[in-house]
């Protein structure tokens, strides 16, 4: 296997990156899921990291754009689409999600955890009074609500849904560990 170059310094104002592979913090707990090598513990340079697969690629370039924010189409119950600001915290901890292009903006901050399921396409319960099509993705939280975002493609909202399902599963993984631990 041919040897990586190693990754530059982020540039002002990215985000910070953790010690595996380059990738925003926390992003390393969910590659190493997919087979991809662990870093964590080892300050070694010397050691030949492993390619990444395309499936880590794919997730480390999703990671990457939503951290930095992702203007994306928010369906409402009225029928119409609001553009927002989506994020993803450097931890994968939580998303939140703003009004576009407005500065004074409210942010609206979900736990990931706090995601029960995530629906792609029109096939969401009845209860849900959103205008979704096959390019939707929802996300219906704990509390009943359901958030419903447009993507551009198939293939932005399989990677959207895949991903984001991911990082809901390890983040109830982790709230799980952390409830044992404390009892």
């Amino acid at each position: 296997p041919a040897a990586r170059a190693a990754v530059p310094p982020a540039p002002a104002g990215y985000p910070a990156m953790s010690s595996a592979r380059g990738v925003p913090a926390g992003l390393e707990d969910f590659m190493d899921e997919g087979g991809g090598d662990s870093a964590r513990g080892s300050s070694s340079r010397s050691k030949p990291k492993k390619e990444l697969t395309d499936g880590q690629k794919l997730i480390k370039r999703f990671v990457q754009k939503m951290v930095k924010g992702r203007e994306l189409h928010m369906l409402s119950t009225t029928g119409r689409s609001l553009l927002c600001l989506v994020t993803l915290d450097r931890d994968i901890r939580n998303i939140s999600i703003q009004l576009a292009h407005k500065k004074d903006a409210k942010q609206r901050f979900i736990p990931l955890k706090s995601i029960e399921e995530i629906c792609v396409g029109s096939e969401v319960a009845d209860d849900i009074e959103l205008p979704v099509d096959d390019l939707s993705v929802t996300l219906v939280l704990d509390e009943g609500q359901a958030i419903a975002f447009e993507l551009e493609d198939e293939e932005a909202r399989d990677t959207f849904a895949m991903c984001m399902g991911m990082f809901v599963d390890g983040n109830r993984k982790d709230a799980e560990k952390r409830r044992k631990r404390k009892s």
